[in-house]
């Protein structure tokens, strides 16, 4: 009888029983069929899908299977690029969170936003940091290779540039953002998300200029601090603009207690 060896990576595992997870398995394969016929009757998900390596060489679902095959899954990767291997979904299947350590306060800011979970500055230690990547699911950024290089990381990508901009502009490129910006949704202090509010709420908390020609309001719902549009949304936009030609000079940094926020 034919068969054809499976090894699943990572999260792929919990669709398997216990004795199948994180070996080579071999199924019975007396016909020819797809890819995705093969995931299918693992019971995975096509969609938890994001690389297929048979025999060594990326593939897509609707890809032959062959008795002797060699095929590997792999979910979403986090801890390593892909490079030009052929990802099966053209774009990411969530929405990364991310946790920096605290010589990336700009990159936060800037990822904070854009609309992106990323949370900074609580922990200090690399064990902390490490246990919190972990256990929370969050992608750590850093610029410290001994971090990087941890063997119990599973989320981690090392930046290498020093300047805010182009760090930002790698985080995007790598894990495919381009397509889940929601600025202005988050707080660029604690990380926490916005929420509406009318003017006459937050009315005796705003300057006297703001009072009379702004209409628009949030609220974070952590550290109560106020936003409305101001020089920031002109700032974001354009550094989105330049996120989007490629980059070059970067034109903008995250603003800091000025026009579109109020303690």
């Amino acid at each position: 009888m034919g068969q054809v060896q499976v090894r699943c990576y990572a999260e792929l595992n919990d669709h398997l029983p216990p004795e199948s997870r994180f070996r080579d398995v071999s199924l019975p394969w007396e016909r020819e069929g797809a890819i995705a016929d093969l995931i299918a009757e693992l019971g995975i998900p096509p969609a938890e899908v994001d690389l297929v390596l048979l025999n060594g060489v990326s593939a897509p679902l609707d890809g032959p299977v062959r008795a002797g095959d060699r095929i590997a899954l792999y979910p979403v990767f986090e801890s390593f690029d892909i490079g030009e291997a052929q990802r099966v979904h053209p774009h990411p299947l969530r929405t990364p969170r991310f946790i920096l350590d605290v010589h990336l306060g700009k990159l936060a800011a800037h990822l904070r936003m854009l609309g992106f979970d990323a949370a900074c500055g609580e922990v200090t230690e690399d064990d902390d940091l490490a246990r919190r990547s972990l256990d929370e699911g969050r992608i750590l950024l850093t610029r410290d290779r001994s971090l990087a290089a941890r063997g119990d990381l599973t989320r981690v990508f090392l930046l290498r540039s020093v300047e805010a901009g182009e760090q930002l502009l790698a985080v995007v490129r790598r894990f495919q953002l381009e397509t889940l910006f929601r600025p202005f949704t988050r707080c660029l202090r604690c990380n926490a998300l916005l929420v509406a509010v009318s003017r006459e709420e937050v009315l005796d908390r705003l300057p006297p200029r703001v009072r009379q020609r702004q209409t628009e309001f949030h609220v974070c719902r952590s550290c109560q601090r106020v936003y409305w549009p101001g020089s920031h949304q002109e700032r974001m936009s354009s550094l989105v603009d330049w996120i989007r030609q490629g980059g070059g000079t970067p034109r903008s940094e995250p603003p800091g207690d000025e026009e579109g926020a109020q303690e």
